[in-house]
């Protein structure tokens, strides 16, 4: 049963495909650099904003928790808050093919980006709060961040981990490698294509070090 805070999130993207909507009818009635920059602050500025009230009313902890619906989830509220962008990519596309726009829509988030960052048009970062980057990343094609992964317990309640993802500075992240949460890429890493860095791991060590809560889940 979700709680009624969950469910109000839960009609987030609605909220905001009904809002985007309205702003582009009210740009293409008036245009303007005003109509124009209210539909731009509503498509890539509320959202972050809508996220970090929620954070501040309920702080998001790191690690192992419900989200049976019992209480109200941080998580899951800003899960909700960052479906409309996992639903329409294009969105975040239109950011990574102006250099340094990106990074910083991601900084808006709460995570910590640095310079020189090269993004590739097609990445998924599924948790845009939680991750740390550091200077002179380069990211191939169709990379994904993920600093959560989600699992159903025995006795059929859902739990969710939650770390942030670290990748060194100057690292080369390639094609299709998945990273996973608590996982890092060390500094002047070179990861190769197809790779998995799974669940508190640290690419190029070969023993994991999770928690003891969190042995059980796993990136697969």
């Amino acid at each position: 049963m979700m709680t009624a805070a969950d469910r109000l999130f839960s009609y987030f993207p609605l909220m905001m495909t009904i809002v985007s909507l309205a702003a582009l009818g009210v740009f293409a009635q008036w245009p303007s650099g005003w109509s124009a920059l209210l539909l731009l602050f509503i498509l890539y500025v509320l959202p972050p904003i809508v996220l970090r009230i929620v954070f501040r009313w309920a702080p998001l902890k790191q690690g192992v928790s419900a989200i049976d619906g019992r209480k109200f989830s941080p998580w899951l509220a800003a899960h909700h808050i960052q479906a409309f962008y996992d639903a329409l990519p294009y969105l975040e596309s239109l950011l990574r093919v102006i250099p340094g726009f990106y990074s910083m829509w991601l900084r808006m988030w709460g995570s910590r980006v640095g310079y020189g960052v090269v993004w590739p048009v097609r990445i998924d970062v599924l948790d845009r709060n939680l991750v740390e980057i550091g200077n002179r990343v380069t990211f191939d094609r169709e990379v994904e961040l993920a600093a959560h992964v989600r699992q159903k317990m025995e006795g059929g309640a859902a739990r969710v981990l939650v770390r942030t993802v670290r990748i060194g500075s100057h690292a080369f992240v390639g094609a299709d490698v998945r990273v996973g949460p608590g996982a890092s890429v060390p500094h002047n890493a070179n990861v190769p294509p197809l790779t998995v860095v799974g669940v508190n791991e640290t690419y190029g060590e070969a023993v994991r070090h999770p928690e003891k809560d969190e042995a059980q889940f796993a990136l697969s």
